[in-house]
C-alpha cells in the first residue's frame, strides 16, 4: 500500500477504477446468469489484466524510483554527506525496504561517527584555542604582575630610602590588584602622619625638656632659698620655743606665787576681819571706859563737893577743924586732879574712840579692799593658770611645729635631690629627643610638623643661686639624697 500511495493521483484513480470495473464484471458474471458470463467475464478479465499491467508498470516505476533514491543516498554517503536525510523507498518490496533500512543504519552510524569526529575536532580546536587564550592571559597576567612588582619594588625602595612623599599609581597594577597600591598608599600616609607626629613630638619633647631643665634649675634655686629660709625659721622657732618654754615655766612659777598670794590674801582677809572684830571690842571697851570715866568724874565731883562741905564745916569749927580743913583741902585738890585727869582721860578716850572709829572704818575699807584684792588675786590666779596652760600648749605646738619644720627640711633636702635627678633626666631626655629628631630627619615626610613653642609668660626669670655648687653638694649627698648615675651610652639607662 505504501507503493500505491506513492503513485501519482491519476494512476491511483485508474488502478482503482480498473479494479472496481474488473471486480464488478466478475461479480456480475457470477451472479447475473450464464448468458452474461462470457461477454462480461472477458471484458472484466481484460480490464483486470489491463489493471494488473498498469499496476505492474506503476510498481516497476515506483521500484525504479525507490532504487534511484537509494542510489542517490549511497552516492551521498560516498561523498561523506552523512547528515543528508535518506529518501524513503516508494515501494512495498521488502528487500528494497530492508536495503533502505540497512542504508539508513549505515548512514546513522556514519553520521554518528562524523559527529563524534567533528565533536572531537571541535573540542580539540576549542582546547587549543582555550590553551592559547590561557597562555595569552598568563602572559598578560605575568607582564602585569611584573609591572606591579616593579612598581611595588620601586615604592618600597623609595620608602626604604626615607621618601614618604612618593605614592604608587593604581594604573600600574592590574584590576584585581588595585587594592595593593591603595593599601600601600594608605599605609604610607599613616606612616607619614605618624612620623610627622613623632617628629613634632620629638621637637616638642626637646623644647619641653629644655623648659623642664630650666624649670628644674629655677626650682632648685627656689628650693635652696626655701631651705635657707626654713633654716632661719627653724632657728627662730627654736628661740621662740625656748622663750615660750621659759614663759611657761615662769607662768607656772607665777601661778604658784599667785596661789601663795591668794592664800596670803585670804589670811590677810581673815586678819582684817579679826582686826575689825578687835576694833569693835576696843570700841566697846572705850565705851565702857567712858562710862567708868563718867562714874569717876561724878565721884570726883561728889568728892570735891564733900571736900568743899568738909572745908566749910572745918572753917566753921575754927582751929579745931583746921587740920580737917587741910585734909579737906587736899581731898578737894585730889578730887580736882581726879576730875581733871578723868576729863583728860575722857578727852583721850574720846580721841581714842574717834581714832578707833576711824581705824574701824579704815580696817573695814581695808577688809573690802582685801576682799577685792582677793577676788582679783583669784582672777589673776585663774588667768595665770590659763596663761600657764596656754604657754604649755604653745610650747607643745611649737615643738610640733619645730618637728614639722625639721621634717620639711628633710623633705626639702629630698626635693632638692629629686630636682637634681629631674634636671639630669630632663637633660638626658633632651639628648634622646635630639637624637630621635636627627634619626627622623632622614625621612622626607613632606608634611607640616607642628613644633612645640612654650609660652613666654609661663616661665619666670629667677635670680641666679649664689651657692649652686654648695646646694648640689648639700642636697645630693647624704642618706636622704637620691643616687643619680650617668648612662654608659646614649639611649641606654642603667
Amino acid at each position: 500500500m505504501s507503493g500505491f500511495n506513492r503513485l501519482p493521483l491519476g494512476w491511483r484513480l485508474i488502478v482503482v477504477l480498473g479494479l472496481l470495473a474488473g471486480l464488478g464484471q466478475l461479480g456480475w458474471a457470477a451472479f447475473g446468469g450464464p448468458g452474461l458470463v462470457s461477454s462480461f467475464s472477458m471484458a472484466g478479465l481484460a480490464t483486470l489484466v489491463a489493471t494488473l499491467v498498469l499496476g505492474l508498470l506503476a510498481w516497476n516505476d515506483a521500484t525504479r524510483r525507490a532504487l534511484d533514491g537509494l542510489g542517490r543516498s549511497v552516492d551521498a554517503l560516498g561523498a561523506g554527506q552523512y547528515d543528508r536525510p535518506l529518501a524513503s523507498p516508494d515501494t512495498d518490496d521488502a528487500q528494497v525496504r530492508a536495503l533502505a533500512k540497512g542504508l539508513d543504519g549505515v548512514q546513522r552510524r556514519l553520521a554518528d561517527d562524523q559527529a563524534a569526529r567533528a565533536a572531537q575536532d571541535a573540542e580539540r580546536a576549542a582546547a587549543e584555542a582555550e590553551q592559547r587564550r590561557r597562555l595569552q592571559e598568563v602572559e598578560t597576567y605575568a607582564r602585569a604582575q611584573l609591572t606591579a612588582v616593579n612598581a611595588l619594588g620601586q615604592g618600597v625602595e623609595k620608602l626604604a630610602g626615607g621618601d614618604m612623599i612618593s605614592r604608587l599609581r593604581e594604573d600600574a597594577f592590574p584590576a584585581e590588584a588595585r587594592k595593593i597600591p591603595s593599601d600601600f598608599n594608605a599605609a604610607v600616609d599613616n606612616l607619614q602622619q605618624a612620623l610627622a607626629g613623632v617628629l613634632g613630638a620629638a621637637r616638642g619633647l626637646r623644647a619641653g625638656c629644655s623648659d623642664i631643665s630650666a624649670a628644674a634649675d629655677d626650682l632648685a634655686q627656689r628650693t635652696e632659698r626655701q631651705s635657707a629660709g626654713l633654716e632661719r625659721t627653724a632657728a627662730a622657732l627654736d628661740q621662740i620655743t625656748a622663750t615660750v618654754k621659759t614663759s611657761a615655766e615662769n607662768a607656772e612659777k607665777a601661778r604658784g606665787v599667785t596661789q601663795s598670794a591668794k592664800a596670803n590674801a585670804e589670811k590677810s582677809g581673815q586678819v582684817v576681819r579679826e582686826a575689825v572684830e578687835a576694833m569693835g571690842g576696843i570700841e566697846k571697851s572705850s565705851q565702857s571706859i567712858t562710862q567708868i570715866i563718867g562714874v569717876i568724874d561724878e565721884i570726883a565731883f561728889q568728892t570735891n563737893l564733900l571736900a568743899l562741905n568738909a572745908g566749910v564745916e572745918a572753917a566753921r569749927a575754927g582751929d579745931a577743924g583746921r587740920g580737917f580743913a587741910v585734909v579737906a583741902q587736899e581731898v578737894r585738890a585730889l578730887a580736882q586732879r581726879s576730875a581733871d585727869a578723868a576729863k583728860e582721860i575722857k578727852g583721850l578716850i574720846r580721841a581714842s574712840s574717834e581714832q578707833v572709829d576711824k581705824g574701824v572704818k579704815l580696817v573695814g575699807e581695808t577688809g573690802q579692799t582685801l576682799d577685792q584684792i582677793l577676788g582679783q588675786v583669784i582672777e589673776i590666779n585663774d588667768l595665770v593658770g590659763e596663761i600657764a596652760a596656754s604657754s604649755k600648749a604653745q610650747a607643745g605646738g611649737l615643738a610640733e611645729v619645730n618637728a614639722a619644720v625639721s621634717q620639711m627640711g628633710q623633705e626639702i633636702h629630698q626635693n632638692g635631690a629629686m630636682v637634681e635627678q629631674s634636671a639630669a633626666a630632663a637633660s638626658a631626655l633632651a639628648a634622646e629627643a635630639e637624637e630621635l629628631e636627627s634619626l627622623l630627619g632622614g625621612f622626607q615626610v613632606g608634611a607640616q610638623v607642628h613644633e612645640y613653642r612654650p609660652r613666654q609668660d609661663q616661665r619666670r626669670e629667677m635670680p641666679a643661686a649664689p651657692r649652686r655648687d654648695a646646694f648640689r653638694e648639700r642636697y645630693v649627698q647624704g642618706a636622704n639624697a637620691l643616687k643619680i648615675e650617668p648612662r654608659s651610652r646614649p639611649g641606654q639607662w642603667r
